[in-house]
């Protein structure tokens, strides 16, 4: 059908034509022009002419079926319409004329929407509300190249939104149409679709449509509709935690960033959220309202703020908005219960429990491993502080497997021991806080390890006990020994945030202790929770510089890294017991002597015998039995435990009115008396004795 036989019905639905030169599109013409060259009755139809569709006027609006996918698919989306008409090569079926009932003409103008796919033909479908054109009658550039009538009656009516939500869906599945004919395999395509529609709120009757259009129109033998409906179903049935959707199509068939903004923007409208303030997007990814805080979560900052200061922050990017009440009226906005820690090779920004969300505080480590990285000072290093291959094997192990598994725990814990001051323990952890990141790890003492509130053991990748030992009195061995038998071997633990109720979380961390102590801990003979190594090694002050030179300033941590990633971790159980050792049974032994604990806490109290800078088994055995009634039958048992505190021992030293062959034990200063001879340490030894005989 001709212009000149649509023009009555046109008239008839008061749609606003205007005339205008002949083989040219629409310029520069002004309102008045327009309203000038106004078509009233068919007589004023000229052959030499080219004749407009002005928007707007009595509500009509023009769907513009840009593509040949909208053409194609419209009957499946569109309601009936009485005037269909376009450009001859698309036989008639490039526009769509709609009565809008409550067409505001202040908010709704013009709407396009594009797949940015090609340089060319980007517009997939435009919706021209008012104060835009159309041409529907005369010749284009092409003379060949005409406008004709499909259809010439009754405009349908319809609302804003009904019919934009309409178009959205047309667009949505022209974009499937067009790109399932590149992408394959097409179960995965459809599949990854099915995630991106229920990613976007899709309800399922609306992706059911969009399916079964594509389907239809595809025409491909090997996707059968029954099973593809399944995948949809399938997908829309299962848990979040195990949908891909848009990234994963973005990702597998490398979409322009484009094509995703594009497409993303179709399926905002059709669940709504393109009404939404400007920005509102940014701020549903900047901030999480935590139930439990009554705060909101500031990701940038990673603090917890009041509704004020996220407002004042966040302002800049809202006019009529807060940022707050922008946040609320976000249909994808995070509201989660509280925090939870969930290390993992792909850390997820929040973590779903049952029906509950959560904020995973993990974030992993930004250090990058470099396999090409000189990594020889850490292995002399770590060869000289554990020499014997089976423990140094066993503790790399340790070492490395939360970097190459993070979030799975290890149900014993390392516990390292070594008399030497400055040997390098603390050192070898710095290296693994340097892998994992500060924020992952934690290096704390024995008052915070023993906190009631827990906080310091929890939520970390690695915690590092440092100079574990008690006071020497038994009650404080006896409660750390009980409290990280609990947190090593358990998935949960208890924790009491002061003026807080007690709670209990999800732990995966793993334990670490070092000590200068034999006795540290009271272990019970067949603990399979601790590995128990006492390092022989002496101070190698050269080595120790180069190491911690190139771990703080060279690439010796990422070199590591790559080191530990690689190594060979298949016969790790992190559910397996340690493995024994003679040190483990030695520690159960000395932490089981009453005089150690005597010992101990009375040179930490500095109270007599010992406080002084001398002491000899020969005075402490006549003071302990006869004085203070310990039970003590060797003088090896008591030098044994000036060992445990530190002494050092020098022999032969003749002491006047005692004998010419004493050994005398300097428990404090050492440095101070490291030059003098026996005959000097015995004379002033003497003084002391005495004077402890006088008490």
């Amino acid at each position: 059908m001709e212009f000149q036989k649509a023009i009555q019905p046109l008239l008839q639905n008061e749609v606003f034509i205007f005339s205008s030169e002949h083989g040219k599109k629409v310029h520069r013409l002004t309102n008045k022009q327009k309203e000038n060259n106004q078509i009233t009755k068919a007589e004023d139809v000229k052959v030499r002419s080219n004749y407009n569709i002005w928007t707007g006027y009595h509500n009509i609006a023009d769907v513009d079926l840009d593509s040949d996918e909208t053409r194609e698919l419209a009957d499946d989306f569109l309601n009936s319409t009485g005037v269909e008409f376009g450009r001859s090569k698309h036989k008639g079926r490039s526009h769509r004329l709609y009565r809008i009932l409550d067409l505001d003409k202040k908010k709704h103008t013009r709407n396009s929407y594009t797949f940015r796919d090609s340089e060319t033909e980007n517009t997939i479908i435009e919706l021209r509300a008012h104060g835009h054109y159309t041409m529907c009658g005369g010749d284009y550039d092409d003379p060949k190249d005409t406008v004709i009538f499909n259809k010439a009656a009754k405009v349908t009516e319809i609302t804003w939104d009904q019919l934009h939500k309409q178009i959205a869906m047309l667009g949505v599945a022209s974009i499937m149409l067009r790109k399932v004919k590149n992408s394959s395999p097409h179960n995965e395509f459809y599949k990854y679709m099915a995630g991106a529609l229920k990613q976007h709120k899709l309800t399922e009757d609306d992706a059911e449509t969009i399916f079964d259009a594509v389907l239809a129109n595809h025409k491909c033998t090997d996707c059968k509709r029954s099973e593809r409906m399944g995948q949809l179903k399938h997908v829309y049935k299962t848990e979040d935690k195990e949908q891909t959707g848009l990234p994963t199509i973005v990702k597998k068939w490398k979409w322009l960033e484009n094509e995703k903004d594009d497409f993303k923007k179709l399926l905002y409208v059709i669940t709504g959220r393109h009404t939404l303030p400007k920005n509102s997007g940014k701020i549903i990814d900047a901030i999480c309202y935590v139930m439990k805080q009554n705060k909101y979560w500031d990701f940038e900052d990673q603090e917890l703020y009041e509704r004020e200061p996220i407002n004042v922050k966040y302002g800049k990017d809202f006019k009529s908005y807060t940022a707050t009440k922008a946040f609320q009226s976000h249909p994808d906005r995070k509201v989660c219960k509280d925090f939870k820690y969930k290390p993992s090779k792909k850390p997820e920004k929040y973590i779903k429990v049952k029906r509950s969300l959560y904020i995973n505080t993990y974030e992993s480590n930004d250090l990058i491993p470099n396999p090409k990285a000189d990594t020889d000072l850490f292995w002399a290093h770590v060869k000289h502080m554990i020499p014997h291959e089976v423990y140094r094997n066993h503790f790399l192990d340790w070492f490395a497997f939360p970097m190459q598994q993070p979030g799975i725990k290890i149900r014993h814990a390392i516990i390292f021991q070594s008399t030497e001051k400055q040997l390098g323990k603390g050192s070898l952890f710095d290296m693994q806080r340097n892998i994992l990141g500060e924020h992952n790890t934690n290096k704390i003492d024995l008052g915070q390890a023993l906190n009631r509130e827990r906080g310091f053991l929890i939520n970390k990748q690695t915690v590092l006990i440092d100079e574990a030992k008690a006071s020497g009195r038994w009650s404080e061995k006896s409660m750390l020994v009980n409290t990280l038998k609990i947190l090593i071997s358990e998935y949960t633990a208890g924790t009491r945030e002061m003026y807080k109720s007690y709670v209990e979380q999800d732990t995966c961390t793993n334990y670490w202790i070092n000590t200068n102590f034999k006795d540290a801990f009271p272990l019970e003979p067949n603990d399979p929770r601790y590995m128990v190594y006492f390092s022989p090694a002496k101070r190698n002050a050269r080595l120790l510089k180069e190491y911690h030179q190139e771990r703080k300033y060279g690439n010796l941590a990422a070199g590591v890294f790559a080191d530990l990633l690689d190594r060979d971790l298949s016969k790790f159980d992190p559910e397996g017991v340690a493995p024994d050792s003679p040190y483990k049974e030695e520690m159960v032994k000395l932490a089981d002597r009453p005089l150690n604990d005597f010992v101990r806490e009375n040179f930490e109290q500095g109270v007599h015998p010992f406080d002084r800078d001398f002491v000899t088994t020969v005075e402490l055995l006549d003071y302990l039995v006869t004085v203070k009634r310990i039970k003590v039958t060797r003088e090896n048992d008591i030098a044994e435990a000036l060992r445990m505190i530190g002494g050092t021992r020098k022999r032969g030293c003749p002491v006047k009115g005692v004998g010419n062959n004493v050994n005398i034990w300097i428990i404090r200063n050492h440095e101070k008396y490291k030059s003098m001879t026996a005959k000097e340490l015995g004379s002033m030894y003497r003084g002391f004795y005495i004077d402890s005989k006088a008490q």
